[in-house]
């Protein structure tokens, strides 16, 4: 009920739809229960991680406990809502946008098309609102004739800590597009259910139809689930804490 009224709360139509109510006060702290940070001023929302592989085949950017996390460069910490995720990438104005799919060609190449080269679909790339999404982590540095031991911070665009195997580059940079899951039934009499919480699957590196993640990448090449990786050459090792934001701006400094 506090999420309904924070959401009826926003003004529609103003240059900044994010105003001091205590509405806003309210879902934000309700959000924080469920482990999602969210800053009205700063369009940001903050949540906190681990790295979940370095070095196998990545198909998501961000899971949950129970998502594909062998598939995947970061896990949330246990008890981060995809739901309550959701409701702040909303009350952020995010709007649904359009998840990328593979058109069948008409008429469908002939085998010797085929055999040349010509591939059997087109590709409609995912586009539409969405956020920019960074990580950050810090390390501490050996202490030094006698001196005290100081913190190393590292701040990383999400798209550069994935290296695309084929072309030998990163992830292309870009917003990750909104898509918002959806309600699923496991079979006629069950509970409806959040996909996003019932997969575990939050952010995704490569198109998957139906979309029962939050949000997908739309590089180039994101119809191929099979030549992303971790750079490993930037990431710590795994289990290392990291803190993930989702912006609706670019940023050029990690949040405070």
């Amino acid at each position: 009920m506090i999420l309904a009224i924070a959401i009826l709360a926003i003004p529609q139509g103003l240059e900044s739809p994010y105003p001091d109510t205590q509405a806003q006060d309210e879902v934000v702290a309700e959000l924080a229960k469920q482990g999602v940070g969210l800053d009205f001023e700063k369009g940001v929302i903050e949540l906190s991680a681990s790295v979940c592989q370095i070095q196998e085949p990545l198909e998501y950017l961000i899971v949950k406990q129970r998502g594909k996390d062998h598939e995947a460069l970061f896990i949330l910490d246990e008890g981060i809502s995809a739901a309550a995720l959701n409701m702040g990438l909303i009350l952020l104005g995010a709007k649904k946008g359009e998840n990328g799919r593979l058109v069948q060609k008409d008429p469908i190449p002939t085998r010797e098309e085929y055999e040349a080269g010509v591939p059997l679909y087109d590709v409609s790339h995912a586009r539409g609102d969405g956020f920019y999404i960074y990580a950050g982590w810090e390390r501490e540095l050996p202490a030094v004739d006698g001196q005290e031991s100081e913190t190393e911070k590292f701040f990383f665009r999400a798209e550069d800590l994935v290296i695309n195997s084929r072309r030998g580059d990163t992830y292309r940079r870009g917003k990750f597009v909104y898509l918002g899951s959806r309600f699923v039934k496991p079979h006629k009499d069950a509970k409806e259910l959040f996909a996003a919480d019932a997969e575990g699957n939050v952010v995704s590196l490569v198109y998957f139809d139906p979309a029962n993640h939050l949000l997908t990448g739309s590089d180039p090449e994101a119809d191929d689930q099979y030549v992303w990786y971790p750079n490993s050459w930037l990431l710590p090792a795994i289990g290392t804490p990291v803190k993930l934001w989702l912006s609706r701006k670019p940023l050029l400094t990690q949040p405070k």
